[in-house]
């Protein structure tokens, strides 16, 4: 903002600054048609006119010769200059009263001139009168100029002031395209490039007519440049259309985009067809270019008041080439002299329509990302108000599972309880003691399955059971089922176990435990440890008894093979048994 301010400031010092021009005593002027000789025209009669600006239009079949009469009535030695305020006069030659002086135009540039205006040296003795004729001759532009008598100090000085205005916008332009080519090489959006492309051929076009280029680019350069007054417009209508269509998203409204289709196959038309030497008119894609510029303006408001917000600010910038571009069509018609009355607007609105195009990408990157951070929170909104009712189905049915397998595991332990109740009464009517006891065995077993499934159904976690308990619990039946008052039973247990090992662990406890009440001698303890180390689980199952040899007991003990098959198959584990001097069983298997 305080660059916008500074560049006010300054182009409103550079009008402020006008020229100091001599007033002239008297100007006439004469239209030649046929291409005159010096020696004849200065025969011929010359209209005086009434203003030092004239204005021909787009004409390039009539050569303008003017006559300047000038006075001296000081006592001094005048030297002036004669300068032509129009940088775009291609032939220019001067004469004296006597014979031609100098050349000059934009295709007549000599090294030694450096400053923007044609001029010519002049001197004028004291109390005395010169005439000078000017010859000036245009084909590809506007036939316009002004033509002022100065002295040198203030022409130097203006013209200064006129390249240094220039090199600042071109300044101000040269960061605005190197920060949009930095943009485009990190978003990757083709409107930057256009963007960069559409200034590059707006400030070619400008930096000729202001006259910057062909004062410091070779003759051969200038003169082939004059020539492309219709290929340099028609490049700047389409890399603006391009640049149009690419940030104003028109291929979604198809008549738009269909129009500016054929606006672009019109000006490579135009090239092909009106720009040679044979048939040349530059009218016609000047006229081309202000219905393009028009038509661009509406389609931007069109595009806006359809939601396109960020294209508020390319409407700004192209209020600023439409003010610009109107008014160098209108001085190329002739209508009306912006280069005389503001010799700086149309550059002043280049670098403007510049600066708020790109501040159109930065309102864009913006409002993308107001959008985006928009559309994130509605995302997140979204997606907690779907873990919410996720959270809550999950819960419900959390619960439900729970609850299925709560009375999955009640009924599982009513049908061992059934099978409990059945075997205990066959078992009652059996007199035999060897059956009676394989029957309390096979209760036992029973109903230490049973225990893990009443366990599971009575506590709060259904997936783990607490093994103190269940091993508790257990023995305390055991103890029970064989009358048991002598034999003490410590449990040691920290441990939470799964359902399936569970089962398996509390029938080899069942079986050690049972034997050992049973069968052990002069055994008043029991000691039974589960505890996890590392990844492994150990179980330790011992008593003080006498223990006994191992090789007496019969390979078909039903216990002890049940044991080792469900720590070797079911729990792939290890078992290791020491039963001298007492009976101490380690178990150990990974989980």
């Amino acid at each position: 903002m305080r660059s916008i301010f500074f560049l006010f400031f300054l182009i409103l010092g550079t009008f402020c600054f006008s020229q100091d021009s001599i007033n002239i005593e008297k100007i006439s002027i004469y239209t030649d048609k046929n291409n005159l000789t010096y020696e004849d025209v200065i025969n011929k009669s010359f209209e005086k006119i009434s203003s030092n600006h004239v204005n021909f239009g787009f004409n390039n079949e009539i050569i303008i010769w003017l006559k300047v009469e000038l006075s001296n009535k000081s006592n001094l030695l005048q030297n002036k200059i004669i300068e032509l305020d129009n940088p775009l006069l291609e032939n220019i030659t001067f004469y004296d009263q006597n014979s031609l002086i100098d050349k000059s135009g934009m295709l007549d540039i000599k090294e030694t001139r450096k400053t923007i205006n044609p001029f010519f040296n002049i001197k004028i003795k004291a109390n005395s009168k010169q005439i000078y004729y000017l010859k000036i001759q245009n084909r590809t532009t506007a036939l316009q100029f002004t033509i002022n008598i100065t002295d040198k100090e203030n022409f130097y000085r203006n013209d200064k002031g006129k390249q240094s205005e220039i090199i600042f916008y071109l300044g101000m332009i040269l960061a605005f395209l190197i920060y949009a080519l930095a943009l485009h090489i990190y978003t990757k959006d083709r409107s930057y490039l256009f963007y960069i492309l559409y200034i590059m051929a707006l400030v070619f076009q400008q930096l000729t007519y202001v006259g910057f280029l062909p004062l410091y680019m070779p003759n051969s350069f200038t003169y082939f440049d004059n020539l492309l007054v219709v290929p340099k417009v028609g490049l700047l209508i389409i890399t603006g259309i391009l640049f149009a269509r690419s940030f104003l998203k028109t291929n979604i409204y198809k008549n738009i985009d269909r129009f500016y289709k054929v606006l672009i196959i019109l000006v490579i038309l135009q090239i092909l067809f009106l720009s040679t030497p044979w048939f040349y008119y530059p009218e016609f894609t000047i006229l081309t270019g202000l219905v393009f510029i028009i038509f661009n303006y509406y389609t931007a408001i069109f595009v806006y008041r359809r939601g396109h917000k960020q294209a508020r600010f390319f409407i700004i910038g192209w209020s600023f080439l439409l003010i610009g571009f109107f008014l160098s069509i209108i001085d190329a018609l002739g209508i009306f002299s912006v280069m005389y009355n503001f010799p700086s607007l149309v550059l002043l609105c280049t670098t403007f329509e510049a600066l708020f195009l790109l501040l159109a990408f930065v309102d864009k990157l913006n409002i993308l990302q107001k959008e985006k951070d928009i559309s994130d929170s509605k995302l997140m909104e979204e997606l907690q108000q779907r873990n919410i009712v996720i959270e809550k189905k999950v819960k419900d049915r959390t619960k439900m599972l729970d609850n299925l397998y709560r009375e999955l595991h009640h009924r599982v332990k009513n049908n061992l309880q059934i099978m409990l109740s059945i075997i205990s009464l066959q078992g009652g009517k059996i007199d035999d003691e060897i059956m009676s006891e394989q029957f309390l065995k096979l209760e036992n077993r029973i109903r230490s399955i049973s225990k893990t499934h009443e366990l599971l159904y009575l506590n709060d976690n259904i997936e783990k059971i607490d093994m103190y308990e269940y091993i508790y619990s257990m023995c305390e039946d055991i103890s029970n089922s064989f009358d048991n008052e002598e034999i003490e039973i410590n449990i040691e247990s920290d441990v939470e176990m799964p359902l399936r090992e569970a089962v398996y662990v509390g029938m080899i406890i069942n079986e050690l435990v049972s034997n050992t009440i049973k069968y052990a001698k002069n055994c008043n303890k029991i000691n039974v440890y589960l505890f996890k180390n590392d990844d492994y689980l150990e179980l330790e199952v011992m008593d003080n008894g006498l223990g006994y040899k191992i090789e007496k007991i019969s390979t078909k003990s039903l216990g002890l093979t049940l044991v080792k098959n469900l720590v070797k198959e079911q729990l792939s584990g290890e078992i290791k048994i020491n039963t001298l001097n007492k009976c101490e069983y380690k178990i150990r298997f990974k989980i």
